[in-house]
């Protein structure tokens, strides 16, 4: 069964060996390094598409270096040299670079240092075709999440249903509900039950906007990022996760343009305004801060990748240009930050903060390449480009997945839905939000540049989206695979959104 299901994930996303029409452009762009160092962004890399390169150290009495992976090999007078002589002749697959020292004779001189990680597939698409087409794919979706028994429930118990446990993470999922309620009422044609789906959105943000932080207090109108959570050291009721206010004030200005009550940009304003008083001197914000006393749980800095975009809708959409110098100040962060350092740290409110470089994730350098593209100029498009190869390059799997040790053979690489694209290094799963990251960022690559790989990835994409829902009866299933117990709704409505963005999309 497991056999028999993988191979038709293959035959239908079109998995073989045939070369694509975008192959050698593929090509081309895995021999150009990925911001190489120093710093050296990739000590903790699990794969690669494009060449890189890594931060080996220099031996003493050493003048050239022997890097061998395989039976290929070249010689380089630093032991940081870009895997360029080689790296179009290395298969996909589990990989391991060793790097000896030579002296001038050439011979071998202290230790060899040896790297392990996975030679990732290029784009050798497009990939398959879509089971559904996409804009009916997010319909179907939505409309299965917005009558869910746990969503219903709103209207009788005007609260969270305690039988969906995620509603803990009240910034993440509540405006989940918000979000799946304006889409199903905005379909065309406009749902029998449309009114009722609003009425469900209304009462979830009414709800969150009850449980926010106090008038008067540091972090007022903040929704909370964990509600009725068993206290942990990751989950507690007194802790934010910075990024999460701006995730669930976007929720809010969702609904008042579906609903022109005023009071729900009146809540987004409120949380810019608390974010412009609690913005630090360097331009961003703590990762994670205890609200009651105010107090960072990490030196860790928050990447602000989701709140440069709130607040820029506030600007563009709603004219509040009072917010203009914060996001400006924050865009200056990222730009002097994580766009020159690549440290490009996961920020989950569920994961464990980690040090530099340790866990890095995608989810913000895609949300900051697609302002950078928003915002046009020639410069903001070449380093939006790059992030999106970045993110690509580590966490996006065309073919061949990774063999990767698995917390459950429901997990195995042999039994993903591919292609896909994976969260981050600490669960280097795939997600269907993830891809929906991908799907968004190649679109706003393809609307800027006009380059159709861009359109030919999100859509492949897109593609095997479509099959895994088809097998899990209409639903995204959380993790592309087989057997899937989450049901993280927010990846749902985030898929959908970026499922029905590329329905829209016109035909090149």
């Amino acid at each position: 069964m497991n056999r028999a299901l993988c191979l038709l994930t293959l035959v239908l996303l079109g998995c073989d060996q045939q070369r694509h029409p975008f192959h050698a452009q593929s090509v081309e762009e895995s021999l150009h390094a990925i911001r190489p160092g120093p710093p050296f962004w990739n000590g903790h890399a699990k794969q690669f598409m494009a060449a890189p390169s890594f931060d080996i150290p220099r031996t003493l009495d050493a003048v050239s270096y022997r890097f061998t992976i395989g039976s290929h090999g070249f010689t380089a007078t630093q032991p940081t040299a870009i895997l360029l002589p080689i790296w179009t002749k290395i298969p996909p697959g589990p990989t391991m670079l060793e790097v000896q020292p030579l002296d001038k004779s050439n011979n071998p001189v202290g230790a060899a240092t040896t790297r392990p990680f996975h030679r990732a597939a290029i784009f050798d698409g497009p990939y398959g075709a879509s089971v559904l087409p996409y804009g009916k794919s997010a319909a179907t979706a939505i409309g299965g999440l917005v009558h869910e028994p746990f969503v219903q429930s709103w209207i009788s118990l005007r609260a969270p249903d305690p039988s969906y446990g995620l509603y803990r993470y009240a910034s993440k999922t509540i405006p989940a509900v918000v979000n799946a309620a304006v889409s199903y009422a905005s379909q065309a044609p406009r749902p029998d039950d449309a009114d009722r789906a609003l009425r469900i959105g209304r009462i979830a943000a009414d709800y969150l906007v009850s449980i926010s932080r106090l008038p008067g207090s540091r972090f007022e109108y903040f929704p909370p990022t964990y509600h009725n959570a068993k206290p942990t050291d990751r989950e507690n009721d007194d802790y934010v996760m910075l990024n999460a206010p701006a995730e669930a004030a976007q929720g809010y200005l969702n609904l008042y343009g579906a609903t022109d009550d005023p009071k729900y940009l009146d809540a987004a304003t409120r949380i810019a305004d608390t974010y412009g008083r609690n913005q630090l001197a360097t331009g961003t914000w703590p990762l994670k801060v205890n609200a009651r006393t105010g107090t960072p749980l990490a030196d860790i800095d928050l990447i602000p990748a989701v709140i440069v975009t709130f607040l820029d809708r506030l600007i563009r959409e709603h004219q509040q240009s009072q917010f203009q110098a914060t996001r400006d100040r924050a865009i200056d962060w990222m730009m002097n930050n994580p766009v020159r350092t690549f440290n490009w740290q996961a920020q989950f409110e569920d994961a464990k903060l980690r040090g530099p470089y340790e866990n890095l994730g995608k989810h913000e350098a895609c949300e900051f390449a697609c302002y950078l593209f928003l915002r046009g100029t020639d410069d903001d498009v070449r380093t939006a480009e790059e992030l999106v190869r970045f993110a690509e390059d580590q966490f996006v799997v065309w073919e061949h997945p990774p063999r990767i040790k698995s917390r459950s053979v429901n997990l195995d690489p042999r039994y993903w839905f591919i292609p896909c694209s994976l969260e981050q290094y600490a669960m280097f799963e795939p997600v269907s939000g993830s891809s929906a990251f991908m799907i968004v960022a190649y679109l706003r690559a393809y609307d800027r540049t006009h380059k159709r790989i861009y359109l030919a990835k999100a859509q492949s994409l897109a593609n095997a989206l479509t099959v895994a829902q088809q097998y899990h009866h209409g639903r995204y299933p959380t993790r592309m695979v087989r057997e899937d117990l989450l049901h993280w709704i927010n990846s749902t409505v985030n898929t959908a959104a970026a499922m029905e963005l590329l329905g829209r999309q016109p035909s090149p």
